[in-house]
């Protein structure tokens, strides 16, 4: 079995997740305060790496001051109600990070090599990925290798006509607005580029923490004794990325076949470099009791929601994918993955993957103690 840990910055990623970060508004203090309040004592370590993150939103936010409303079209922040994402239609930008292009250049001649039927049906699949509200087997997929198709899949989407007249204006002019995309993202690679020492030096200690945790067991089982999470896995192996810009991120990507079965290549992690000595990816657990009073607070108003505390009573005493919760709550797909998220953060739920479906149940063991807390605290 293979096993890869990247010991070289994504430039390509990382970049992109800067414009991500400038777009949203998001701050790095105050993840570091929250995370500063939810974790009894947070390793000196992290708020090291977050002087690091700080001084790069610093630099980025005065190279881009002239950028803002641009940025924030193309890289808005997502919310439920908002399901198009202009910079990665643009970009066309898979589910999972683009691998294999870590350089700007390399991705963008190849964005420009693309054939018609190969832009549309790259096109296509983002729609599906990023945007999709038809309710659909988790494993299908559709395939657009011209306009009409992708303006037809379009036109069925359950969205707003405005962002369906954006959308098309996006995949139209294409030329248009890669070019505006592509400069900002080279502007972002030039900002990261001037703390590539400090970069590295977090890439170095992100290969040493996680080649330690790993020397004596695979990322599956990693995953399933810390988070609770059934991940499955590649039997070619796997590959971890580290993730800068977004430190606190976990995400997955299998290749799987057509065929739901087969694996085409290595399972490929992106992980959060804030996770490491003092604080792995299962420090946010009940044990800790200090600051737990914090923890409850976040998931009653996650309980709060009527559609969260919906998915949670249906995932009570069984399995369900996304696509079944979304037909039987009458949601969209991509409102109830990020009901998901939200519920899997707060370590309310259980995953496990099995071919391309990913199944959610509850964690009740979790809930329990919250309830129980409630109970011993209140009455």
């Amino acid at each position: 079995m293979e096993r890869e840990i990247s010991r070289e910055v994504d430039y390509l990623t990382e970049s992109f997740s800067l414009l991500q970060h400038l777009g949203a508004g998001k701050k790095y203090k105050d993840l570091k305060e929250r995370i500063g309040k939810r974790f009894e004592s947070p390793d000196h370590e992290i708020f090291r790496k977050f002087e690091i993150l700080e001084q790069i939103e610093q630099e980025a936010e005065r190279v881009f001051q002239r950028d803002g409303e641009t940025i924030q079209y193309y890289f808005p922040e997502q919310k439920d109600e908002a399901i198009s994402h202009p910079g990665r239609l643009v970009l066309l930008w898979d589910n999972f990070e683009i691998k294999g292009f870590q350089d700007i250049k390399t991705y963008k001649e190849y964005l420009c090599g693309l054939s018609e039927s190969e832009y549309c049906e790259r096109f296509g699949n983002c729609l599906q990925n990023y945007m999709t509200t038809i309710t659909r087997d988790d494993s299908e997929l559709i395939r657009m290798s011209d306009p009409y198709a992708v303006i037809s899949y379009l036109m069925k989407m359950e969205m707003k006509d405005e962002e369906k007249w954006k959308i098309q204006k996006l995949f139209f002019d294409r030329v248009g607005h890669f070019e505006k995309v592509m400069e900002l993202l080279e502007k972002a690679e030039t900002v990261l580029r001037g703390f590539q020492r400090d970069l590295d030096v977090l890439t170095q200690m992100f290969y040493q923490y996680w080649t330690a945790q790993l020397e004596k067991g695979d990322m599956t089982a990693y995953m399933k004794e810390m988070l609770r999470i059934d991940v499955g896995g590649s039997p070619l192996g796997f590959c971890l990325q580290t993730s800068i810009i977004r430190p606190n991120v976990i995400r997955l990507n299998a290749d799987i076949d057509d065929d739901g079965v087969t694996y085409k290549g290595l399972d490929y992690y992106r992980i959060g470099v804030l996770f490491g000595e003092g604080f792995d990816i299962g420090s946010d657990t009940p044990q800790q009791k200090e600051g737990f009073e914090n923890r409850v607070t976040q998931v009653l108003k996650l309980l709060a929601d009527k559609s969260k505390f919906e998915i949670l009573s249906y995932i009570r005493d069984r399995e369900a994918y996304g696509s079944e919760l979304a037909k039987h709550l009458d949601l969209t797909t991509a409102t109830v993955s990020h009901h998901m998220n939200a519920l899997l953060l707060a370590g309310l739920v259980e995953v496990r993957r099995e071919d391309k479906r990913v199944y959610y149940t509850a964690d009740k063991k979790a809930l329990g103690e919250i309830l129980d807390y409630c109970r011993e605290t209140l009455t």
